[in-house]
């Protein structure tokens, strides 16, 4: 008999702890707002990370001078998950702040491996990377796989960049692209009325072909946004800009290539990169440290309360009504 009772309490409690790990996953999306204030934090201090420093994870070497490895990858801009290991533009420009910031960073080895991305997202970083050298900071690149188009435009402030002799690298340019989807609407029925305030309002609208007139107004943003590209080369490079327009035609280079033509200084990988870095900084020694984020529980739920929620649309018929906005991009589009 007190076997029975000791059974039944026995099937009592483990189907109370599956109950309650049910629901609590049930509830976490609601919920994790509650955790991260059990555990310390409040809805105004639980931002998307870093919250505060960077954490240092130690790479290599000794010594109180620092080499830090700062890793851009993936599309540059492109907002990054939360529990994914691609840093947001974000957090990629707050890792180049505490890099400036730093006394003990002596150097900084900017790793890349892009395809490029949005113009003013490579803007902002590449005007980062320029305070960083104008507080005294060596600066190298190392390119990865990749390193095309807005990824070369944010490797130009360094003072040496080394590509490994089959990195993709080039695409240097500006592309807008534009979706139309007039006929695909036709066929289900769906049109579009517009009232608006003037000719070129709806510019770029994807229900139908753009006009002369609108084509030639979205020419004039492309060429500006090549213009910019350009005289950074011109500036981070030392090339003449006659060369560089003539370089600048949108083709992909191998390293090798790219070595040849003036637009890479050495070939070699990260290692090579690092070595560089201490001379150029005249250190025999140093401490290679890369940025990583904090992996405790709150810091998880913070960036993902943080992070924009996307609604349901097993159809795809809210991305077809409302497609993303057109953007110019110094990126590598295949």
């Amino acid at each position: 008999m007190n076997e029975q009772k000791s059974g039944g309490r026995g099937w009592l409690i483990a189907l109370s702890i599956i109950t309650g790990i049910v629901l609590a996953c049930a509830i976490l999306p609601l919920g994790g707002l509650g955790l991260l204030l059990l555990a310390g934090g409040s809805a105004s201090s639980a931002g998307p990370l870093p919250a505060g420093r960077w954490e240092e994870q130690i790479v290599e070497g000794s010594g109180v001078d620092r080499v830090a490895i700062i890793e851009v990858s993936g599309i540059i801009g492109a907002p990054a998950d939360a529990f994914s290991l691609q840093l947001s533009h974000e957090q990629l420009l707050s890792q180049i702040r505490q890099a400036e910031q730093d006394s003990r960073i002596r150097a900084v080895v900017l790793r890349v491996n892009s395809g490029g991305g949005g113009v003013v997202a490579s803007s902002e970083l590449h005007a980062a990377l320029q305070r960083l050298r104008a507080a005294g900071k060596t600066l190298v690149v190392s390119m990865g796989a990749t390193a095309a188009s807005g990824g070369y435009y944010i490797s130009t402030p360094a003072q040496r960049i080394y590509a490994n002799p089959d990195t993709l690298t080039g695409s240097l340019g500006v592309i807008l692209s534009l979706l139309n989807y007039g006929d695909t609407f036709e066929r289900f029925g769906l049109r579009t009325y517009v009232f608006k305030s003037g000719e070129l309002k709806d510019i770029a609208s994807p229900t139908r072909a753009p006009t002369a007139e609108e084509q030639a107004v979205l020419q004039t943003l492309v060429d500006e946004a090549y213009a910019g590209f350009v005289r950074v080369i011109v500036e981070g490079r030392g090339l003449p800009e006659a060369r560089v327009r003539e370089l600048a035609d949108g083709r992909i280079y191998t390293g090798a290539q790219a070595q040849a033509l003036g637009l890479v200084d050495e070939l070699g990988n990260l290692e090579e990169a690092l070595a560089g870095a201490k001379e150029l900084a005249g250190l025999e020694r140093a401490l290679v440290v890369r940025y990583t984020r904090s992996s405790s529980l709150r810091a998880l739920l913070a960036a993902r309360l943080a992070a924009p929620q996307q609604q349901a649309d097993p159809l795809g018929l809210r991305a077809l009504t409302n497609p993303p906005t057109p953007q110019l991009e110094y990126r590598w589009l295949p």
